[in-house]
């Protein structure tokens, strides 16, 4: 029974939500998308980590010089979420190594990262099981959202492929359409420029 000299008390107001979630007094943490980079030159592999590992949501700690050093860690230890690829990297060709990786790491998603565009290597890297083909001369802002959403992959335990454009099989047939190294040095003072922005 109430008594009439007890003093009610106001129910307490519903929190509004306002900022990270929290769970007590602990911010709950969100899970970030595990990256490995593979490029064979040192300085841009070492930028490119340090400017992705400064994107919210991404953690890129493991790169490689060669897609054979990646190739033996995938052989003994579980993938990334995302394996950023370059194409040509001294003798070896990162398209040749799509194939592999898929086979070893079905569920990781595998996005080609390279200096020039070109529509034989893009549908090639997408028929061998590739995600997407992304150039270093990208905004940072863009390539950080490819590695985060995968809202155009298929489900990692499907066979995915995709059919070459007419317009990539034609290039194929050109041989004219390659435009040679990826790396000539006009391309790679290009790339650094546009890194070293990313970084400022």
């Amino acid at each position: 029974m109430l008594n009439i000299d007890q003093t009610i008390a106001p129910a307490a107001p519903t929190p509004t939500v306002s900022g990270p979630l929290t769970i007590g007094s602990v911010p709950a943490l969100i899970p970030k998308v595990r990256v490995w980079l593979v490029d064979d030159n040192d300085s841009l592999r070492t930028l490119v980590a340090d400017i992705l590992g400064r994107q919210g949501g991404i953690d890129c700690a493991r790169h490689f010089s060669s897609p054979d050093a990646l190739l033996s860690e995938l052989a003994s230890k579980p993938g990334p979420d995302v394996i950023l690829l370059d194409v040509q990297m001294g003798d070896r060709n990162g398209l040749d190594a799509v194939r592999p990786i898929k086979s070893l790491t079905r569920s990781t998603r595998v996005l080609m990262f390279t200096t020039c565009f070109n529509p034989e290597w893009r549908a090639r890297a997408l028929n061998d099981g590739a995600s997407d083909y992304l150039l270093k001369s990208d905004t940072i802002e863009k390539v950080a959202a490819h590695i985060r959403c995968p809202a155009t992959d298929a489900a990692p335990d499907t066979c995915f492929r995709r059919r070459p454009s007419r317009k990539a099989a034609r290039a194929g047939s050109n041989p004219s359409a390659n435009p040679g190294p990826n790396l000539s040095p006009r391309l790679l003072r290009r790339t650094f420029k546009a890194l070293r922005a990313w970084w400022n």
